[in-house]
C-alpha cells in the first residue's frame, strides 16, 4: 500500500528518550535532517516533490521538533549514533542522506562512526565542516570573536536565543524581506527547542571539525554542497580544497531550499540522476 499520507512516527532511541520523524512515499528512502533548533517542518516542499519517487523521512533530532528534550547526547557524534538507530529500525539502505546547516553535524557524525556503505548519495546544506579557524582563508561560521559572543553572551536566555534567530533569518537565511506572518512561523519552528539545548549544540558545532570525513565520504559516495551566495566566494574554493570531489553549487540564502524550493529540488533532481 503506498504511503500518499504524511505519518508522524516515533523511534525509541534509549529509556524515555524518542526521535520524532515523519515518514511519506516510497522507493529508496531519502532522509532530510534540519539544522539548530528546527523541525522536520522546514522541508516541506521537499516532502512533497521527493515523495512522488522515494521514501523520504524528514527527523526531528534529539531535542528539537517534537523529539524529547533531554538534557544530555546534544552533541552531534549523539545525533550520528541516534540516526544509526533510526537507519537499522528501519532497515534503510541505498538511501539518500540530506543535511541542512548543522543538520550537516548529524550527517557527519553518523557518516564519521558507521561509514557511508548504505548511502547511495550525500548532499549538505550550507555548512562548514569546521565552522571555526584563525584562517582567514577558511570557511567559517563567523569570526572567532563574534562566535565567542554568541557563546557567551547570546545563546544564555530565551530571549537572546530568540533574538539571534531573528536577524539570522533576515539577514543571512532568507535573501527577501519576510512579512510578520512568515518571520513568526520560521521563528515559532526554531523556538520548539530550549535556548539551552541551541546553546549546547551551537557549541559543539562551532568546535567540530569533520573536514577528513567530508573528504573520505566524497571519495566513497556521491557528495553535493549547497552553498549560499553571501560567503561563496570563500566557501567554493574552500570545498573544492579540501574535497575536491564534493560537487558544489552555489544558490540564494541559507535557505534556499525553503526560499526556492522548485530551482532547489530541480538540482537535487539532477544530480541524482547522474549518479544512479
Amino acid at each position: 500500500m503506498a504511503r500518499n499520507r504524511l505519518e508522524s512516527k516515533y523511534l525509541s532511541l534509549e529509556e524515555g528518550i524518542e526521535m520524532h520523524y515523519v515518514e511519506k512515499g516510497e522507493g529508496d528512502p531519502m532522509v532530510l535532517i534540519p539544522g539548530l533548533t528546527f523541525s522536520w517542518e522546514i522541508f516541506k516542499a521537499q516532502i512533497d516533490h521527493f515523495s512522488e519517487h522515494y521514501r523520504v523521512i524528514a527527523i526531528d533530532p534529539r531535542s528539537q521538533g517534537l523529539s524529547t528534550k533531554t538534557m544530555h547526547g546534544n552533541d552531534y557524534l549523539t545525533h550520528g549514533s541516534d540516526l544509526a538507530k533510526l537507519i537499522e529500525e528501519l532497515e534503510l539502505e541505498n538511501f539518500v542522506l540530506v543535511g541542512w546547516s548543522t543538520g550537516n553535524f548529524d550527517a557527519w557524525g553518523y557518516l564519521k562512526q558507521y561509514g557511508p556503505d548504505k548511502a547511495r548519495a550525500v548532499i549538505t546544506i550550507d555548512m562548514s565542516p569546521r565552522p571555526l579557524s584563525a584562517d582567514p582563508e577558511d570557511w567559517t561560521e563567523a569570526s572567532i570573536e563574534e562566535l565567542r559572543t554568541v557563546v557567551s553572551e547570546i545563546l544564555i536566555s530565551p530571549e537572546g536565543t530568540r533574538d539571534f534567530f531573528t536577524d539570522y533569518t533576515k539577514e543571512v537565511m532568507l535573501e527577501h524581506a519576510p512579512d510578520a506572518d512568515e518571520l513568526e512561523y520560521i521563528l515559532d519552528l526554531s523556538a520548539k527547542t530550549p535556548y539551552y539545548v541551541c546553546s549546547a549544540l551551537f557549541t559543539n558545532a562551532v568546535f567540530s571539525d569533520y573536514t577528513e570525513t567530508v573528504k573520505e565520504v566524497a571519495e566513497n559516495v556521491p557528495s553535493l554542497m549547497f552553498i549560499a551566495e553571501h560567503w561563496a566566494d570563500v566557501a567554493e574554493p574552500y570545498m573544492k580544497k579540501i574535497s575536491p570531489n564534493t560537487q558544489t553549487t552555489v544558490m540564494g540564502g541559507h535557505l534556499m531550499f525553503y526560499e526556492y524550493p522548485e530551482k532547489w529540488n530541480k538540482e537535487v533532481d539532477t544530480f541524482l540522476k547522474e549518479v544512479k
